[in-house]
């Protein structure tokens, strides 16, 4: 580890060992221990390690389509200003799939699950353009991971899917949003929609629950089921994970299971419009 200092400014940096919380998305909670009069609970940030693989934000998409693996991070803080988490990230790649997969016609399209393999080519990033940390199966000599769909797993889906959809169109694309339920052999999977509560404080959070309906234009093939089923050889119809937590939340008098999720992840056409509050103003 490497420590410099000049005009005010330390800057720590690791290639191999140490990791690193930010501190940019544990401050709230931090903040909240010390008014409580109790110690910081930092454990609720994201903690970044070398090594580690991350979705990321990337393109005009704006969604967390692509993955990389951390390879050294530098922190740099100036006086008493919050330190900047600065990664150099390798991007991964996706290998052949096997036959009875359906692949892409054009092969710009991202890929959000399959073998992957690490690339020579890297990126620099902050923490703003991270979204979730994934833990994927490493192949026995450790150059390859598996990530897949599992089990609990909330995930952003191709609506109508195709394999002739043209990276070009990604901004068009609609979506729909599932929990995976059975990972065996095909996908079981059961779809989302948004649920709006009515507290205040709740209204400022993003909460998806088990759909009492398939959207209209949904595929034909699914069925109108809310449970469905995709099979193995059109993986790729799942886009990318959403970051989600599960919670019990009351609703109508009756505790139910939510999903409370990372809106930013959130494809537009199931983005939820919420109320806004007594005094806010909608920005743009």
């Amino acid at each position: 580890m490497n420590v410099t200092s000049s005009d005010g400014a330390t800057t720590f940096s690791s290639s191999s060992i140490g990791n690193f919380l930010s501190p940019g998305l544990s401050c709230s909670v931090s903040r909240k221990g010390n008014e409580d009069g109790e110690s910081c609970n930092t454990s609720k940030g994201k903690l970044f390690q070398t090594g580690q693989i991350w979705s990321f934000y990337s393109g005009n998409d704006d969604l967390p389509l692509y993955y990389g693996r951390i390879h050294k991070i530098t922190v740099t803080q100036v006086f008493e200003e919050e330190a900047e988490i600065k990664m150099c990230v390798h991007l991964l790649k996706a290998n052949s799939f096997p036959e009875n997969v359906i692949q892409w016609e054009d092969k710009n399209m991202p890929v959000g699950c399959g073998t992957f393999s690490v690339t020579k080519c890297f990126r620099k990033f902050t923490t703003d353009n991270v979204s979730l940390q994934i833990v994927p199966q490493t192949s026995m000599n450790g150059n390859e991971y598996i990530i897949l769909p599992k089990i609990g797993d909330v995930w952003a889906i191709y609506r109508s899917w195709t394999c002739h959809k043209e990276f070009k169109d990604i901004g068009s694309c609609t979506y729909d949003i599932v929990k995976v339920l059975d990972d065996t052999s095909d996908y079981k999977v059961l779809a989302l929609e948004p649920a709006l509560l009515t507290n205040e404080e709740e209204e400022k959070k993003t909460f998806f629950k088990a759909a009492e309906s398939r959207h209209p234009d949904c595929d034909d093939e699914d069925g109108s089921e809310v449970i469905f089923t995709i099979p193995m050889s059109k993986m790729l119809r799942f886009s990318h994970q959403i970051p989600a937590s599960r919670v019990t939340k009351k609703i109508d008098g009756e505790l139910r299971e939510l999903f409370e999720v990372d809106p930013r992840a959130l494809p537009t056409n199931v983005r939820v419009s919420r109320p806004l509050s007594k005094g806010e103003v909608r920005e743009g």
